[in-house]
Parts: C-alpha cells; structure tokens; sequence
C-alpha cells in the first residue's frame, strides 16, 4: 500500500522530482520503507531515478515507458496506454527484445518527419526462455528462433549440445548481457523437444512458445487426490437438494467435462422456471490454497488440436466436479423464472446438490429439434428440450433488439481419427448450441446485475466500444463493398443491419470479418463496464468455473453472498485483489488464443501438404499489395502471391481493397470467388501457397501416390500425437476456424498480421 500512497504523492507534484527524504517527511513513512518503495516503482517504469538522485515521472521527462513490439524488419514501436505509440529505429534498440519493458527518450522531431525515439532503459525482460531450430555455423551452435520477431539467430554455450543433431527442436534460457556481464545475449541449453517440425515437436514448441503449462505439480496432484470420491451426508444435508429435478446435460460427443446442466418447470401462473446448475468447483478448491494457485497460474483450459491443457487436474475437471448421469454432484445453482415472452421476471441462487438423469449431445438435441427423436433412454425429454429451445429463440430475438450482434462465422474442428489420420470436419449443430449458449448467457447476466447492485465486488467481462479510428476505417472499408454504416458513434443495429445484408452473400464472411476486427477486445476487469458485442450492461463469466479461473472467483464471491458472509475485510481484501486477477486473467487467455490459433495453423499447413496440387472452390478474404488471401470452404487460408496471377499486371488498390488487372480491369475484392489449386505448403512457417485455376483448365485429378511416404510419417505423429482415449478425456472445445483468423466466443477481434517468409539461403526469395 506504501507504493500507491508514494506515488500518488509524486503524481501530485507537477512542477519537479523530488528527493527521498521528501517523501519521508511528507508521508511520515520510514526511510527505509520509503526507499523500498521508491525502487519498486522505479523497477515497474513508473517512476524515473535521475543523477541526482530524485524521483520523478517519465512522462514530464519527455521519456516513453511501454512493452516494444518488434517488426520482423528490425524496427520497434514502444506501446502507450494513451496516445501514438512511439517508432524506435533498428539502431535505437539498445539490445531490447520484442515485449521488453523499455524506457525511451523521444529524439528531435526532424522536418516533415514522425516523431521517433531511443531505447535508453530495459526495466523488465519479456522472455527468460525461446524455442527455435538448432543450427551450426562455422563450428558454432546456433538457435534459429521460432518467433519471427526475434530476427538474428542466439549464439548458444556447447554444454548439453553434444548428442544433438542439427535441426533439433530446443528450449533454452536466455542469458542477458545485464545478468552475464557479456556485450551480447546468449543461450543455454535446457530442453530437448524432438527433431524437425512433427506434430509432437511442434505441439510442445507451442507450450514453451506461449508460457503454458503442460503437467501438474506434484503437490498439487497430491491435494487433488486427497479429495473425496463421494460427497459426504452432511455436506448434502447443507444444500437445497433438486435430484427430483429433469436435469440433464448438453455437451459435444467427445466431452468428458460437464460443468453445466439444465432444467425446465412449467409454473402454475403460465411461467417458466429455468435452472442452470454450475458445477460448484469453489467448494473442493479453496482460496489460497496449492489448487488454487495453479489455476491462477493457469488461469484457463487451452484447447489445443489434439492435446488439452485443462486448469484444474482430471481428478476434479473429469471427476468429483464434472456433473455426469447418475451421480451426486455439488452446484451453485441460478433458478430464473421466465415469463412467456422469456423476459426475466425474478430470480434467485442457490447452493444445490443435483443427480444429471441424462446427457445429450448437440448431434442428439439438433437431430430433434429437425424433426427426429432423441436417443430412446433420453425420449422422456422431448417436451423440455422443445420449450426450451422455443424459449431461447426468444431470449436470442431480445438480444438482437437491443442491439447485440449476430456473427455468421464457419465452425472447423481439427479431428483426429482412430488411424491418427487428421481431419477438418465442419460443426453442424448450430441450433443445439445456440440453445445451450443463450441459457449459459443468461445466467451469466443475471448474476452480473445482481453483484452489481449489491455493490460486491466481482470480475467482470468487459467489452467497450470499438475506438473511434478503427470504426472509422470500419465504415469506410464497408463502403466500397456496398454497405453503409452512419459516422459518429458506433451503432449496434446499423452493423446488425450490414450483418443481416450481407449474409449469404460472397462476400458476408469477409463482411463479418471487417466488423470482427473492429472490435476491442473483450477482457476481464473489476469494473462494470458493460459487453458492446453482447448489448449487455452486466456481464460476466459464471458457467465455466472448471476451465475459467474468472469463473471461480465469482462463484466464491456468490457463495458468501448466498451465506451472508460477505463482511467489509473480505471485500476490502478481494477489491485489492481482482485487479491484477484480471489482468492476468485476460493475458493469459490471449497466450492460449494464440497459442491454439498458431498450432491450428499448422495443422492446417499439415493438411494442405497433403493435398498438393489439388482444387478447391475459394473465397478472397484478403487483399495486399503482395496477393490476396482465399479462404477453402473448411476454413483453410492461403495466399497467391501477385507474381501467380499471370493473365495480367495488377495493381493494388487500398482505397478499395482490390487488386486491378493494368489491361484487363479484372477485379478481385473481398469476397470474389474462383478455383485454387494448392501449390505449396510450409508447415514450420505456417504458409500456404495456393494459384488460381485458368478457366480454360481441366480439374486436377488427385495424386495420391504424391508423397506417400511423407504422409506416412505425419498420420504415425499425429497417433502418437493423439494418444490413448484417457489422455483425450478432458473435453475439447472447437475450434473455430474463419478466413484469417480463428475467433471464439464473445467475437474477440484482434487483428491478425501475415509474416512474411524469409528466404531460404541459396534460392531467391519469392515475393508475397
């Protein structure tokens, strides 16, 4: 607490920096915990120690603190809060790495010139480890890193080299210059991971890659099973009891985690009672406890293509928490009565032990609702899955009247069959998870507005406003597809309405996919802020506490506020608290979003090699000044550079985001459609080269003697890849693939960026 109180005291003093002893007397603090306190902020970046020993602020020192992010072309920019970000020149680095904390000084604005600076401080390092390639260069061991930001290649120490081969896959830590006293960064080796880029290699680079975490510590496994299988009597007896209820679960065919269950009660006033039963994880992992400071840790479940990274161990996640038939399980439970227009007419919480009578699948609930019969053991259902989905129409026709935005995005889950051999199969049950999503949703918000008008404190999932230049650049780049937004404030019906125009159309996926990446990014914060996509003013995470740390914490928030507990030292504790859990929260879940979008990518390069010169119906869903990206109906991305497009000299056009053929005018935008064949496939540089078909061309026949052996190899990785069924059991979240980019839930639209190849030594580059 001294830190805040010091530095919102310097933060009160504009006019100079001020000296320790200052501090001391003004605050009446000791001078030893002024001291510690002074450092720590200077350490963060957030205060500046000059020659003379004063403290002050770096903004009124014309200095930039920030994370730098790095181009693949040697330049950096250092990222501010508020205002431009800060261009720092390949020379002005000062030995900073992508995502370095840095301070810089901002150098004389030349003429007509952007405003840039120099790196003249590393507060903090970003990476302590890098996966890469190994190499050797003239009797030197190298580490070709596989993060394109990290342009040069690291000199490694030869101690653990020995038996290692080149093209070995490697972890190592990074020793720094401020730490070894050398003038240049070098490496050690830690981990070996495999040889060349396989599906195993490439799935463990991933986790080290993206700072995730694979096994369990031993003392966590150990708390875990000291869990009890069954629940005991007396905890029973504590809880509102509903194993009377129809409740059921509705997951994917493969999931073995249920975390949610349902049920419905037709009222005697002509009223619907809606249960949503959430399984009570806060019970078995206490605050502060090893469990719990993994999940933290963790923060999410992380679904990769073939291997689950859950937050909490298979003892909880697939066990005493997940909510299967038959068996006793622990709930916090949220029963919202609905009237017949399923407007939410009351609602209360409650600690609950339930028994599940039945679990569907989404294939079950979805062949029904077309007109089939559930399974035969689960036909005692019908009634409630109908009313239910009647109901959650009409709760989703709310949503959109006020304003929340109905993304049509193409669904691909990466598959592996029994054979190891891998697939792209296409999600068909629309409707059946609609149903689930809107109940999950709804209880989700009702349990928002209910913290915030009792004031408790809680983590909240945020998602403001699109910024003003981004939605500006939004309307214009809709406008030259046809479609008009009005400038100003961003409108949620008008984009609903462009949504709705464009669906079905040639162009709808690209369409979504400029509205997608006008978004903020949803995250998590103490505050309530309010959800743009959503329309809705409370929201936040309370269905997936089992791989959702945020989830948790609200589900302990709600237990004390159920029990009364909730005293003034409890909530002064958590206000302090939630804070840092947010921002942690939401960091962590970028990581594994990118994470699943990088290994996803590569499997997707992985099915393209396997399907060298074949064809395929595309879409364009993108333009550059070096090609255009085309998407193949299985959400398969790739690019056919400028120099592949040969029945003309085109041109790229920025003010309409199309390239234009010199002599014949052809046209290809977003959304035109043509045949591609795939040319080439670059797992290790996630690249996908396609050519557009002549007209005039028979189809390619497949090949498939092309590359037997190959093949061969990748389907025998991919089994050992997959492993046993138990080792899958944990439920696999789809993955869901659209043109450029793989979104999920909550429409988070971070911009993605194509990184170009580098060229392979002794051949010409080709451009992109």
């Amino acid at each position: 607490m001294t830190k805040e109180i010091v530095y919102e005291y310097i933060k009160s003093k504009p006019k100079k920096p001020v000296h320790l002893r200052e501090v001391v007397r003004a605050l009446g603090i000791g001078k030893q915990e002024a001291a510690e306190a002074l450092q720590a902020l200077v350490d963060e970046g957030k205060l500046i120690r000059t020659r003379r020993k004063t403290y002050g602020l770096p903004e009124k020192m014309d200095l930039v603190v920030g994370p730098l992010q790095v181009h693949p072309d040697g330049y950096g920019f250092v990222l501010v809060e508020e205002g431009d970000d800060l261009f720092i020149p390949p020379a002005k680095l000062a030995g900073a790495w992508p995502m370095d904390q840095v301070v810089a000084r901002k150098l004389p604005r030349r003429e007509r010139g952007k405003e840039s600076g120099e790196v003249i401080r590393i507060v903090a390092r970003a990476r302590k480890t890098l996966v890469g390639t190994l190499e050797f260069s003239r009797g030197y061991a190298m580490l070709r890193p596989d993060d394109k930001r990290y342009h040069n290649r690291l000199l490694l120490s030869p101690e653990g080299l020995a038996d290692l081969r080149e093209g070995a896959r490697i972890v190592v830590d990074v020793q720094y210059p401020e730490e070894t006293g050398e003038k240049e960064p070098f490496g050690v080796f830690s981990e070996y991971l495999g040889q060349g880029y396989t599906p195993e290699t490439e799935t463990k680079a991933v986790i080290h890659n993206f700072d995730l975490r694979d096994a369990f510590p031993e003392e966590v496994m150990a708390e875990a099973a000291r869990i009890r299988e069954k629940v005991p009597v007396q905890t029973l007896r504590k809880r509102r009891d509903f194993r009377d209820k129809n409740i059921f679960t509705i997951d994917g065919a493969d999931a073995k985690d249920f975390d949610d269950a349902i049920h419905l009660e037709r009222l005697e006033n002509g009223r619907y009672l809606v249960g949503v039963h959430i399984a009570d994880v806060a019970h078995y992992v206490r605050e502060g406890s090893a469990l719990d400071r993994e999940a933290y840790e963790r923060a999410t479940s992380v679904y990769l293509p073939g291997k689950v990274l859950p937050m909490l161990p298979e003892k909880l996640s697939n066990g005493v928490c997940s909510l299967v038939p038959g068996a006793d399980r622990l709930v916090l439970s949220a029963l919202i009565e609905l009237d017949e227009n399923a407007r939410v007419v009351k609602y209360e919480f409650a600690e609950g032990v339930i028994r599940s009578q039945a679990r569907l699948t989404y294939d079950d609930v979805e062949e029904y609702l077309r007109g089939g019969k559930l399974p035969k053991q689960s036909e005692f259902l019908q009634d409630d899955v109908r009313e239910l989905y009647q109901l959650t129409r009409k709760l989703k026709q709310l949503r959109l009247a006020e304003g929340a935005l109905d993304f049509q995005t193409s669904e691909v889950k990466v598959q592996f069959d029994e054979e190891g051999n891998l697939h792209l199969v296409p999600l068909q049950e629309a409707e059946a998870r609609s149903l689930i999503e809107e109940l999950m949703l709804l209880a989700n918000r009702v349990v928002a507005r209910h913290l915030d008008e009792l004031e408790a404190p809680a983590l909240y999932r945020v998602h403001e406003d699109p910024v003003s230049d981004r939605y500006k650049k939004l309307v214009e780049a809709l406008s030259r597809l046809g479609y008009q937004l009005p400038m100003g404030a961003p409108d949620q019906q008008a984009m609903q309405r462009v949504l709705d125009s464009a669906k079905g159309k040639p162009e709808g996926q690209a369409v979504s996919m400029l509205l997608l990446r006008s978004m903020s990014l949803a995250r998590y914060a103490p505050e309530n802020l309010g959800h743009f996509g959503l329309a809705f003013e409370d929201y936040l995470h309370f269905t997936s506490p089992i791989r959702r740390y945020p989830d948790l914490v609200v589900h302990r928030v709600l237990k004390e506020v159920i029990r009364g507990k909730l005293g003034p030292r409890k909530k002064a504790a958590w206000e302090k608290r939630f804070p840092q859990i947010a921002e942690h929260a939401s960091e962590r879940e970028r990581a594994a979003e990118k994470a699943e979008r990088d290994l996803t990518k590569y499997f997707q390069t992985k099915w393209a090699e396997e399907h060298l010169g074949e064809e395929f119906g595309g879409v364009v869903s993108g333009v550059t000044n070096f090609g255009m990206f085309v998407a193949l109906p299985n959400g398969v991305e790739g690019l056919i550079p400028l120099s592949a497009l040969e029945d003309d000299y085109y041109e790229y056009r920025p003010d309409a985001l199309e390239l234009v053929g010199r002599h014949s005018k052809k046209r290809w935008r977003l959304g035109s459609r043509l045949r591609v064949s795939i040319e080439r496939a670059t797992p290790a540089l996630r690249q996908i080269d396609l050519a557009p078909v002549k007209e005039d061309q028979v189809e390619k026949k497949k090949q498939p003697d092309k590359k037997q052996k190959k093949r061969a190899a990748t389907k025998q990785a991919a089994r050992v890849l997959a492993g046993p069924p138990d080792e899958r059991a944990h439920r696999e979240r789809p993955v869901r693939l659209t043109a450029n980019k793989v979104y999920f839930h909550e429409w988070q639209g971070e911009e993605s960026a194509e990184e170009k190849p580098k060229p392979k030594q002794g051949k010409k580059r080709r451009r992109r």
